[in-house]
C-alpha cells in the first residue's frame, strides 16, 4: 500500500512538473511574440532558451517555428527561416498547421523569393492568398507579390499592386503595413532613377516606423533615406540622420543592413573627397556580397561603386529561372488543405 502511495505521489509530481514546463513554454512564446515588432533579435534569444520543444504538442511546436520564422526575416537569418518552414511541414496534417496555413505559405514564399526560386515563390504566395482570412493578411501578401514582380523586373505590375495596397492600408489604419509599402515604393522609384520620389516615400515610411517603434523598419527606412540624401548631396540631412540610424543598425544582428551602412559611410567619405585605400576597397567588395539582394547591389553599383571605382561583380540583368524541389512542396503546388 505504501509503495502504491509513493508511486501515485511520484506521478503527481511528474504531472505537476510537466504542467509547469508547459506553462513556462507558453509564457516564453508569448514574450517572444511580443518582441517581434520592437526587437526580433530578442525574440530569437527567448526562443532559443525554450527547452522540450521536441516533446511539445504539434500546436506549440508549430507556434515556436512560426515565431522563429517571423523573427528570422528582419534579422536576415534565411537558413533559420528555412529550417522552421521545413520543420512545420512534419505536422502538415494537424489542425493548427491548417489554421496557420497563410502564415506558413507566406514565410515559404519569402524564403523562395530570397533564394530566387521566383516561379515557386509565386505559387506559395498564391496559395497563401487563397486561405487568407483578413484584409491585413491579404495586404501583406499583395506587398510580397509586388516585391516578387519587382524581382522579375515587372515594374508595372509591382506599382499597381503597391498603389492598390497602399490606399487600402491607409483606409484600414494599419501604419506598419503602410510603412512597409512606402519603403518598397521608394525602392521602386530608385530602380527607375526617381530619387526625389524615393526620398518622399522613405521619409514617410521612417516617420510611421518611428511612431510605432518598429526597430527593424526604422533601420531599413533610415538607411534608405541616408542613401538618397547622399545621392542628392544633402550632407546636412545626412549628418542629422546618420547618428541614430547607425546606432540602431550596429546594434541589430543583420549583416546585410550593416554592409549597407558600411557602403554609405564610404560614400559619404568619398563625397567629401577622402581617398579610398586599397584595403578599404577590399572591405567594400566584401560588403557588396553581403547586401540584401541583387536589386540593392544594382543600386549601390549605380550610385556608389561605379563613381568610386570599386570593382564589384554585378548581378546578371537577366532573371534566372530556378525551381525548388522538396517532397512536401508537392503539397504547396496542390494547395488543397
Amino acid at each position: 500500500m505504501r509503495l502504491v502511495f509513493i508511486m501515485l505521489l511520484a506521478c503527481s509530481f511528474c504531472a505537476l512538473s510537466h504542467t509547469s514546463q508547459l506553462s513556462d513554454m507558453v509564457k516564453k512564446l508569448d514574450e517572444a511574440s511580443d518582441y517581434l515588432t520592437v526587437n526580433p533579435a530578442q525574440s530569437i534569444t527567448i526562443l532559443d532558451s525554450i527547452n522540450g520543444l521536441q516533446q511539445a504538442s504539434a500546436a506549440l511546436f508549430i507556434r515556436w517555428h512560426l515565431i522563429n520564422a517571423r523573427a528570422a526575416v528582419p534579422t536576415a537569418q534565411y537558413d533559420r527561416l528555412y529550417q522552421s518552414i521545413d520543420a512545420v511541414f512534419s505536422h502538415h496534417h494537424s489542425y493548427y498547421f491548417q489554421q496557420k496555413l497563410t502564415t506558413v505559405m507566406s514565410a515559404l514564399g519569402i524564403w523562395l523569393r530570397h533564394e530566387e526560386y521566383l516561379p515557386d515563390a509565386k505559387l506559395s504566395f498564391q496559395c497563401a492568398f487563397r486561405y487568407a482570412e483578413s484584409d491585413r493578411q491579404r495586404l501583406t501578401l499583395s506587398n510580397s507579390m509586388a516585391l516578387l514582380a519587382r524581382s522579375q523586373n515587372d515594374y508595372e505590375q509591382a506599382r499597381n499592386l503597391y498603389d492598390q495596397s497602399h490606399s487600402l492600408a491607409i483606409k484600414l489604419a494599419l501604419p506598419n503595413v503602410v510603412a512597409m509599402i512606402e519603403n518598397n515604393l521608394g525602392f521602386l522609384a530608385l530602380d527607375e532613377g526617381r530619387v526625389v520620389a524615393a526620398e518622399r516615400y522613405f521619409r514617410s515610411a521612417l516617420n510611421r516606423y518611428q511612431a510605432i517603434d518598429k526597430r527593424a523598419g526604422q533601420i531599413s527606412a533610415g538607411l534608405n533615406l541616408l542613401l538618397v540624401f547622399l545621392v542628392q548631396e544633402q550632407r546636412l540631412n545626412y549628418d542629422r540622420l546618420y547618428g541614430p540610424t547607425a546606432t540602431l543598425t550596429e546594434a541589430f544582428p543583420n549583416d546585410a543592413k550593416q554592409a549597407l551602412l558600411h557602403w554609405l559611410e564610404a560614400g559619404y567619405a568619398y563625397y567629401k573627397d577622402d581617398t579610398l585605400t586599397a584595403e578599404h576597397k577590399a572591405q567594400l567588395q566584401s560588403a557588396f556580397k553581403q547586401l540584401q539582394s541583387d536589386k540593392m547591389r544594382a543600386i549601390i553599383y549605380r550610385y556608389f561603386a561605379k563613381p568610386m571605382q570599386v570593382a564589384v561583380d554585378l548581378p546578371q540583368a537577366q532573371v534566372q529561372t530556378k525551381r525548388f524541389s522538396s517532397p512536401w512542396f508537392e503539397l504547396v503546388k496542390e494547395c488543397a488543405w
